[in-house]
């Protein structure tokens, strides 16, 4: 990417991080792991929506997140950020164990 479309790309990313959306650092992380992302998310006083993701027959996450459901190729993640406003940050599904990719939002 040339410089000057990664400052209009950067502009873009602060002015929906003015909005709401995400945090800017976020935007920044986007190519990084889910458990990574997350852990910056909570450093940032977002809260993970734990009664959104699928529960087993006994009461624990079918999933490594409990905010997290997941298609074939797909996940979403729901949070909630530090204004209770509620977020949902769609993920790469990681294969084989891999750790899920945030897509780019």
């Amino acid at each position: 990417m040339s410089a000057p479309r990664m400052k209009k790309t950067a502009a873009i990313l602060g002015f929906c991080s003015a909005c709401g959306l995400l945090p800017l650092a976020a935007w920044a992380q986007a190519s990084q792991g889910y458990s990574d992302y997350r852990q910056s998310l909570i450093a940032g006083g977002w809260k993970p929506n734990v009664g959104y993701g699928l529960k087993t027959a006994r009461g624990k996450p079918l999933y490594k997140f409990p905010e997290v459901v997941c298609g074939p190729a797909l996940c979403n993640a729901k949070w909630r950020d530090p204004q209770g406003h509620e977020k949902v940050i769609t993920l790469i599904r990681g294969l084989e164990g891999a750790d899920h990719r945030v897509a780019p939002q």
